[in-house]
């Protein structure tokens, strides 16, 4: 029988630990997710310096969570959040959404599709070149695309193509092997990056470098340490300008310097080291919020189309106790999502319930999925224990001292319902490797920001599910039925209500069968000195706000973000 006053003696003494750390939790917070330091953190979504007149020149100087691997070519990049921030500068996607979540050309002049959107005409727009003087147009669209259904990486996303032809000017036709009806949407992102043909062929034969990415974007690569700073100089050819046609980008230079410490982010911002910083951490973002109340600093947030934060499962090596669902459900109603809350994220998110947030086709109030239950935990443990033996998880986690202290935290729960944990630690550059070729067991993820749940097909759907130690996009190697059909429905049915009751289905589906631990919609903090202005103001082509989602859809359009040191 679970004893909840031993639990809390050992949740106790393990949040002093967290304390003298340096990792002490905010204020409560309620079922909106806030805590006592956000609530002082602006999150309206007028821009203040929309009306203003932009300054050029300067260098941004971004602090940034991780380093990406197998940089930089789109086909290749195993991409996180900040593989895609630097992305944005050098490459430019396809496509772009708007703050509806409405798909608009971006590079493209225009796409257009068949009657039942099997076969979508995309038009280049003229005028763009690369930043090695090679021509955009249908030729180069045509090659990144194939460069992408080669890849084994991105391969899988892109194998509902069957044909991708150029007319060698401006037209591509690409022939899906059905209804593709939200194609453009995933040219928002990764898939849409288009670098240079001409230094693509070069790097596969050897004679260029893959790491010093050509692209047409804003900014022109400088240099690149590994696991150092990225730097990139203004494009003096760039295509676009802003609403009043004045030329982009305003910076003069743009430096992305990897901290994957929140607390080195933090104090480097605020020390002057860097003018921007980013963090989904809600005990960050409550230092962030007691800084803006100093005047230090200022911070816009992203609080829509979010990703989700969860434990990661592998539900797919049947050598695993994780691929009974018995295991899964424990796992989850062990798990207390409020101390969680409190002690890892400073009463900042809101509680997650699936992977679709508040506001996304597929959000459901109520998903079923499990809720704190220790002694309906302890029941699923015993039975299953009393077939198969005890049930034993390692826990794989980071070397950062933080995420350390919260697998702690989970292993002490799940010790509290009877299942022995192993804590494992490995690098953060590891990760997504681990996770792509299925070795682990369970870890802290985050992952499905998005604004169309087709967008989710690629990391759901057993075709992805590949056997351990083949690379597979499908981390949690899942198979079900349930979640394919819906899938497909998503797909192909134009009709935005099928569509949605789709995604509610793949919702329950998930609660059902518990493929993963929801416990979070984090919450995106971007802070920056008070000189950085329009950091969330970015526009399309078309003039409308760009969707504020980090990675798919672009919110951060660095080559509209300005500097002005006067102080106005």
């Amino acid at each position: 029988m679970f004893n909840r006053s031993t639990h809390w003696r050992r949740l106790l003494s393990l949040l002093v630990a967290l304390v003298l750390l340096g990792a002490a939790c905010g204020g409560g917070g309620d079922d909106d997710g806030g805590g006592d330091g956000a609530a002082n953190v602006s999150t309206s979504t007028t821009n203040p310096d929309a009306n203003a007149e932009p300054v050029t020149g300067g260098t941004l100087r971004y602090g940034i969570e991780a380093d990406t691997s197998s940089p930089w070519t789109p086909a290749n990049m195993v991409c996180a959040i900040s593989c895609h921030m630097i992305s944005h500068a050098i490459y430019d996607p396809l496509t772009l959404a708007n703050s509806d979540g409405e798909v608009q050309p971006n590079l493209l002049e225009s796409f257009d599709h068949n009657d039942d959107y099997s076969v979508w005409t995309l038009v280049a727009r003229e005028g763009v070149t690369f930043h090695d003087g090679t021509p955009f147009d249908a030729d180069a669209i045509a090659y990144n695309i194939e460069a992408d259904k080669a890849s084994p990486l991105t391969g899988k996303a892109f194998a509902y193509i069957d044909t991708v032809e150029s007319d060698g000017d401006m037209t591509v036709t690409v022939t899906a092997q059905g209804p593709w009806v939200s194609f453009p949407a995933f040219l928002s992102g990764q898939l849409g990056y288009q670098a240079s043909p001409t230094w693509l062929e070069a790097v596969e034969a050897g004679t260029a470098e893959a790491d010093e990415p050509v692209g047409t974007g804003a900014f022109v690569y400088e240099s690149y340490e590994p696991g150092g700073t990225f730097r990139a100089t203004a494009n003096p050819d760039y295509w676009r300008t802003d609403a009043e046609g004045r030329p982009l980008p305003y910076l003069d230079a743009i430096e992305f310097v990897v901290q994957e410490q929140d607390q080195t982010r933090f104090n480097s911002l605020v020390s002057g080291e860097t003018n921007i910083m980013h963090t989904s951490n809600g005990d960050t973002t409550n230092r962030l919020a007691r800084e803006v109340e100093s005047g230090t600093v200022e911070v816009d947030q992203i609080t829509n189309n979010l990703e989700t934060g969860y434990v990661l499962l592998n539900v797919g090596d049947d050598s695993l106790p994780t691929s009974d669902v018995r295991v899964r459900q424990a796992l989850a109603y062990g798990f207390d999502y409020e101390t969680r809350l409190e002690a890892r994220s400073g009463g900042v998110p809101q509680i997650a319930n699936g992977p679709f947030p508040p506001g996304t086709p597929g959000y459901l109030d109520d998903t079923g999925f499990p809720t704190f239950d220790p002694d309906k935990a302890r029941e699923l443990v015993d039975e299953y224990e009393a077939e198969n033996g005890p049930i034993e998880i390692a826990y794989k986690t980071t070397n950062d001292q933080f995420n350390l202290v919260t697998a702690q935290l989970y292993q002490q729960f799940w010790e509290d319902i009877g299942i022995d944990v192993t804590l494992d630690q490995v690098e953060q550059g590891s990760f997504i490797g681990l996770a792509l070729t299925g070795d682990f067991e369970a870890f802290g993820w985050r992952n499905h920001a998005g604004f169309d749940p087709d967008q989710q097909n690629i990391w759901w759907n057993s075709e992805n599910a590949n056997p351990p130690g083949d690379f597979g996009l499908n981390f949690g190697r899942i198979r079900d039925d349930v979640i394919d059909e819906n899938l497909q429905i998503i797909r192909e049915n134009p009709d935005q209500a099928a569509r949605t009751e789709a995604a509610e289905a793949i919702n329950r589906r998930f609660a059902e069968q518990v493929y993963n631990i929801w416990f979070e919609w984090p919450i995106w903090s971007i802070g920056h000195s008070p000189t950085v202005h329009n950091v969330l103001g970015g526009i399309t082509e078309e003039g409308d706000p760009v969707l504020d989602v980090l990675g798919i859809g672009g919110a951060h359009q660095v080559s509209q973000i300005w500097i002005d040191e006067s102080g106005n």
